[in-house]
């Protein structure tokens, strides 16, 4: 008996995803993870999906902006996400316009190279980015709390330096690197 066979043979068997390394990566944090897995796969209860189901009146978004709340505006169309996601993009010296959020997947996917430690801090970032997002929507949504972009932004940082401070890649910020270490308040060895 080979307990990897049991699982191989009771496993579903499908093709992998795209952007299952985008997701599961090392080094990771499971919960982020696993919150943007849910928002690629767009299964996270968004207004506009609670209010198709008459479990809510207004679908209206949580971050006061006029719009109704769907996971394309969240992430990252509201003004409050684009505000946070292009502070957070800065980090990762990445200069260019927010894209809507099945490209930025896509864009994220097709610039997962082989650079360790810039793949690493972009791939945490955005899992730590819709994680804090979706916390401080909940936050708002069922404890009435609010933060202020800022707040969420050194919530983020914190989350990433904190992780990156026990990575391997973090031996990777060499000359090259070295801003990517200022913008994140990461220090390295370097080589």
């Amino acid at each position: 008996f080979s307990t990897k066979r049991a699982w191989d043979s009771v496993k579903a068997s499908a093709p992998k995803v795209r952007w299952v390394n985008l997701v599961w990566h090392p080094p990771r944090i499971s919960k982020h993870a696993f919150c943007l897995g849910l928002a690629i796969l767009s299964a996270h209860r968004t207004r506009d999906k609670l209010l198709s189901l008459g479990l809510i009146h207004s679908a209206l978004c949580l971050f006061n902006c006029g719009e109704n709340e769907s996971e394309q505006h969240l992430f990252f169309e509201c003004p409050y996400s684009q505000h946070i996601w292009s502070t957070v993009l800065n980090k990762c010296n990445i200069s260019r316009q927010i894209l809507p959020w099945p490209q930025e997947i896509q864009w994220m996917i097709e610039h997962t190279g082989d650079n360790k430690l810039p793949q690493a801090l972009r791939n945490l970032a955005l899992a730590a980015t819709i994680y804090h997002m979706w916390l401080e929507r909940n936050r708002r949504a069922f404890k009435n709390s609010f933060l202020p972009p800022a707040s969420i932004i050194t919530k983020i940082q914190c989350d990433v330096t904190s992780k990156m401070a026990g990575s391997e890649n973090i031996l990777d910020l060499d000359e090259h690197h070295h801003s990517l270490g200022v913008n994140w308040g990461i220090t390295g060895t370097g080589h």
